[in-house]
């Protein structure tokens, strides 16, 4: 059988701009996904996902700030729009560390944002709910990513440049072989001399075979969609309420794209033990909830339910993304940024696993996504 240069196990968004990245430098690249490619069973399904710079980790704020240029690169590739820009807000008391933290970071990085006080909020945007105590950072080039419009635009370019793209395989298991790997998957095995895994929540499945065991937590997250009770009241940005106490989940809210506003509390997941047991119907309690928060920050915006939907994130324990090569097998290189905001940074990322692939290495920083931090901790209970 002939050696494949590299091979991709998962095709959501970060296995499939990994291919697009690969081949775009003329690298042999085959991509594996057990489902369709588009699927509603991982992390990059959807009408839309965030873009924004606003970080409490300095390190985050700068890769996101870097993903906008690799954005842009691929919308002149491609001649589409992909990086809708509403604007990004991010609400909460004066107070807390979390948007001081962001504040900083922004102003540290060279992201252009303002920071407004209640009165310029109440002025600026009349729908909301502002105490006198809640402050904004506004963001004017965040914005919106058309997660599912994405992926597929990845995947096409990944073909143009001559990447092999093969949808429902399962793969089995990824060992190591000699100086390359095989692949085993839906009865038939693959040699590659790499190996790339973005497969997000079914990760662990694929570690076992690897001897690598750390605890990682998947989790179900949902979202509804309000019709607006009246769409004259104007264009507003993605809005990141962190209200006034940092223990309660926040609320995302993104502007009606023509299926309307979109809305999620962060935080509250369920937890999944089997990433292949069929994912169940949205919880209508967990609707009400989204209602009731979105009342909260938009009072009486959103007229009725139009559906809901949902999606999975697979959580390291510190809530760091994992990016790094195999320890003992450097040929096989593994990818978690599944935690809910990794998808804004897809064209770097697969920037980032194209050069630890073929070079061993990467100019950007990832201290803070090595492996070597998650090895002998407990496993989750």
């Amino acid at each position: 059988m002939r050696m494949l240069e590299v091979l991709i196990v998962g095709g959501g968004v970060m296995g499939a701009a990994t291919a697009y990245a690969l081949a775009r430098r003329g690298r042999r690249v085959l991509l594996l996904e057990q489902f369709a490619i588009g699927h509603a069973r991982g992390s990059s399904h959807g009408l839309s996902r965030q873009i924004g710079c606003a970080y409490p980790q300095l390190y985050y704020t700068r890769l996101a700030k870097a993903a906008y240029q690799a954005w842009a690169d691929l919308e002149a590739d491609t001649g589409q729009r992909l990086v809708i820009k509403t604007g990004a807000l991010a609400l909460g008391a004066a107070d807390l560390r979390y948007l001081r933290a962001c504040a900083s970071n922004l102003a540290a990085a060279g992201v252009p944002f303002e920071s407004l006080s209640a009165p310029e909020l109440r002025a600026r945007f009349p729908q909301l709910a502002i105490s006198d105590q809640t402050i904004g950072l506004y963001q004017p080039d965040g914005g919106i990513l058309p997660a599912s419009r994405c992926v597929a635009t990845f995947i096409e370019q990944a073909r143009r440049y001559g990447a092999a793209i093969a949808s429902g395989v399962r793969v089995e298991r990824v060992m190591p072989d000699g100086s390359g790997a095989r692949v085993d998957a839906s009865g038939a095995t693959y040699r590659a001399q790499r190996v790339i895994i973005t497969a997000g929540s079914y990760t662990p499945l694929l570690l076992r075979s690897l001897s690598l065991s750390f605890p990682l937590l998947i989790t179900r997250e949902q979202s509804a969609f309000f019709l607006p009770r009246d769409r004259r009241l104007g264009n507003l940005p993605v809005i990141s309420d962190f209200g006034d106490d940092e223990t309660n989940p926040p609320l995302i809210c993104f502007p009606d794209l023509g299926e309307g506003v979109k809305a999620e509390r962060l935080g509250v997941g369920t937890l999944v033990r089997n990433p292949y047991e069929p994912p169940p119907l949205p919880d209508p309690v967990e609707n009400d909830q989204i209602a009731r928060r979105l009342n909260q920050t938009l009072p009486g915006y959103a007229a009725r339910l139009l559906r809901a939907e949902t999606c999975r994130m697979t959580h390291t324990p510190d809530g760091d993304f994992l990016i790094d090569r195999h320890p003992e097998f450097g040929q096989i290189v593994i990818a978690i940024p599944c935690i809910g905001h990794g998808f804004k940074l897809a064209p770097l990322i697969g920037e980032m696993l194209a050069d630890l692939a073929i070079d061993g290495s990467t100019a950007c920083d990832i201290t803070p996504f090595r492996l070597n931090r998650m090895l002998n901790r407990q496993v989750y209970t």
